[in-house]
Parts: structure tokens; sequence; C-alpha cells
């Protein structure tokens, strides 16, 4: 039994060694990267929000309807025009059933162009807010707000 405590035992160690002897850096798993690209990810949300909400609230992004947009009347005859929200302008006198489809463009602030459906444009409108009307630069034709 004296040579059994004599001979040596085998002697195992608990740090891992690399090529060359070098002892290997432990196994991790690298979280700081994922969280950090959420990180910038809703940093850039929450930036893209705070910009859309200062432009809304300074007026910068126009979301109210043009005013040109609903059913007009000619003059004092029962010929009506509707600007549609879509660009469209119709034309129609219900006396006869007569109804001519165009286009209606913006220019300019309370400035406006008609196109016929063969592309005629029509002299500028302009819009009067006071007056809520709608007018040719010679007053040959004035539209007023029908509904």
């Amino acid at each position: 039994m004296a040579e059994e405590e004599q001979s040596p035992k085998p002697a195992f160690s608990t740090h891992v060694t690399g090529p060359g002897g070098n002892p290997a850096a432990p196994a991790t798993t690298n979280t700081a990267r994922p969280k950090k690209k959420w990180i910038i990810v809703a940093g850039i949300l929450v930036l893209v929000v705070i910009i859309a909400s200062a432009l809304l609230v300074l007026g910068v992004v126009d979301t109210t309807p043009d005013p040109i947009i609903g059913t007009w009347a000619v003059g004092s005859t029962n010929l009506q025009m509707q600007f549609g929200a879509d660009g469209t302008a119709v034309l129609r006198y219900p006396d006869t059933g007569y109804s001519a489809t165009g286009r209606w463009e913006k220019v300019a602030e309370n400035q406006y162009r008609l196109s016929s459906a063969t592309g005629t444009k029509s002299p500028l409108l302009s819009y009067d807010p006071i007056a809520d009307s709608l007018q040719t630069d010679d007053y040959s034709l004035i539209f007023s707000r029908r509904g």
C-alpha cells in the first residue's frame, strides 16, 4: 500500500489552454450587440415620430382639404361645377342633363386652372376666402359655393 500512495496521480487542470499553452478565453455570448441595435432602431423611430409631429404642428404638411373641393354654382344659373379631391372637375347643367368632365389643378396659393378632357386650359381661377367664391381675373365667370 505504501507503493500506491507514492505513485503519482494524473493531474487535471480546470483551466483550458488554447494552442501554444495560453489559457483560452471563456466562452461568452455577445448580448451587448443586439441590445445596441435595438436601442439605435428605437431611437431612430422616436426621431421620425418627433419630426413628423413637428411638421404637422408647424403646418408644413397641410392636411386640410383644398377650399375648392365641393359643389359650386356658376353665377345665377343652374349650371353647377363640382371639384373633387382627386383633381376631377365635373360641369353639370341639371336642366338639360348636360355633363362634362375635366381636371383642376392648384397652380399657386388660391389660384387654380381647369382643363377639359381634351386638355384645353381655362383662364386662371382665383379663390377668395373672405367671400368663399371663385372667379376669373376679369370677373366674367364667378362661382359661389353651393354645398
